[in-house]
C-alpha cells in the first residue's frame, strides 16, 4: 500500500458501515473475475511445465536427465502436481532412458530426489535389469528401512517375469494390456444348487480387507470388493466354482442361475500380473500408480488374499501363495459391468476352508 492508498479490507468495512451493499458486491465481482483468470492462467502454466519435464524424461540421453534433475528443484518450488511427482518421473525414465543414465539417475540423484530414486529402483528391477548393477557390493538401496517400498524384495519374484508396461510419449500413450478368461467354464444351474447349501461364515479384520482390495483402490477403479470366508467344511476344487455364486457378496448378488457366471483356474504369475495392472494402470479415468507402487499393491493384495498377512516378509508370502488354488471368474450379476477390465479372484487355502475373494468393476 503506497501513499494515502486504504486497505482493501478497511474499504470494504467503511463501505459496509455507510450501506454501500452495491459497490461491496462489485469489488467481489472483480476479485472472482481475477481469481478465475488467474487460476486458468496457473493450470496452463502447470500443463505447458509438465509437458517440459516430461519431454526430457523421454528423451533419451545424459544432458536430458541432468537438465531434468535440474528442472524439477524449480517445479518443486513452484508447487506442480502430478508431472512432476517421482512415481510417474521414475516409471517414464525407466522406460526411455538408457541403462547408464537411468542408473546416474539412481545412483547420483542427491537426496533431494529420495522418492524418485526409490521408485526407479523398482521400476528398473521391473523391467528386467540386473540387480546387481542396481546394488552393487556395499551399496545401500536408495529407500531408508521405514519406506513402505523397503518391504519388497530386492530380486524378483518368478511370479513378476511376466510384467508388460505402457508405451508413452510427450502428447500420448496406450496403457497397459489387460488379459481375460482364456478357457473359461460356465458354471451351470445343478452345480450352483448343489453348492447353495455350503455354509460360510466372515473372518477378517480391516487392515487385511485393506490390503487385499489396494489394487483397484489406488488404481482408481468405479467399485471394488474384498471378503474373506471361513467354510464349515473343506471346499473341494470341483466344488469352488458352485460355491462363488452362493457367496453372500454384492458381486454375485441377484445373479440368476441361469445368468452368466464364468470361472477358471488361473495361476498366481497370471494373479500377480492382474493385480499389477490394476493398480500400475490405473482405471478407465485413472493413471494409477505405476511400476513401483503398483509392484507394491499386488504384493500387498496378494498376501491378504493368500492368508500370509499384512506384517509377513515377502518370502513368506510367496510360499503360502504358491501352496494356494487360484481362481478368476466373470459374471453377468448387476454389480459387474463387463466393460473391458471387471473380474474376481478367489484364493483357496490348501485346508479348503479359508477362501478369499476380491472383485474389480470399472465404469465409464
Amino acid at each position: 500500500m503506497t501513499g494515502g492508498e486504504r486497505d482493501p479490507w478497511e474499504k470494504i468495512e467503511a463501505w459496509a458501515k455507510d450501506g454501500a451493499a452495491e459497490q461491496i458486491a462489485a469489488l467481489g465481482e472483480s476479485l472472482a473475475v481475477r481469481r478465475r483468470e488467474t487460476h486458468e492462467r496457473l493450470r496452463s502454466l502447470d500443463r505447458e511445465l509438465g509437458f517440459t519435464i516430461r519431454a526430457l524424461a523421454l528423451t533419451p540421453g545424459r544432458r536430458f536427465v541432468e537438465q531434468l534433475l535440474v528442472l524439477l528443484r524449480h517445479a518443486r518450488e513452484a508447487h506442480v502436481g502430478d508431472e512432476a511427482g517421482p512415481r510417474l518421473l521414475a516409471s517414464l525414465i525407466a522406460e526411455a532412458q538408457p541403462l547408464d543414465d537411468a542408473l546416474y539417475v539412481l545412483r547420483d540423484g542427491g537426496s533431494e530426489h529420495d522418492e524418485l530414486r526409490a521408485c526407479l529402483f523398482h521400476e528398473l528391477l521391473l523391467r528386467g535389469v540386473n540387480p546387481e548393477l542396481l546394488l552393487p557390493r556395499h551399496t545401500l538401496r536408495p529407500e531408508p528401512a521405514w519406506h513402505a517400498l523397503a518391504w519388497l524384495p530386492d530380486r524378483l519374484a518368478d511370479m513378476e517375469y511376466g510384467v508388460e508396461f505402457p508405451s508413452r510419449g510427450c502428447r500420448g500413450s496406450a496403457g497397459i494390456p489387460y488379459d481375460g478368461l482364456s478357457s473359461p467354464v460356465w458354471v451351470d444351474a445343478a452345480v450352483r444348487r448343489a453348492a447353495s447349501g455350503q455354509r460360510v461364515g466372515e473372518r477378517a479384520p480391516t487392515d487385511l480387507l485393506r490390503a487385499i482390495d489396494e489394487p483397484p483402490r489406488v488404481g482408481g477403479w468405479g467399485n471394488y470388493e474384498a471378503r474373506v470366508f471361513v467354510s464349515e467344511r473343506s471346499i473341494s476344487r470341483e466344488d469352488l466354482p458352485g460355491v462363488l455364486t452362493a457367496l453372500p457378496m454384492d458381486c454375485v448378488r441377484g445373479l440368476g442361475e441361469h445368468d452368466r457366471f464364468e470361472v477358471e483356474p488361473y495361476s498366481l504369475d497370471k494373479v500377480w500380473e492382474t493385480l499389477y495392472a490394476t493398480a500400475a494402470g490405473g482405471g478407465m479415468y485413472h493413471s494409477g500408480v505405476y511400476g513401483a507402487h503398483g509392484r507394491l499393491a499386488a504384493w500387498r493384495s496378494i498376501a491378504g488374499l493368500c492368508g500370509a498377512g499384512v506384517t509377513a516378509t515377502a518370502a513368506a508370502v510367496e510360499h503360502r501363495a504358491r501352496a494356494c488354488a487360484w481362481y478368476r471368474f466373470e459374471a453377468d450379476s448387476e454389480w459387474f459391468f463387463n466393460e473391458i477390465y471387471d473380474y474376481g479372484i478367489a484364493a483357496l487355502a490348501p485346508d479348503g476352508r479359508h477362501l478369499a475373494v476380491l472383485a474389480a468393476t470399472d465404469t465409464d
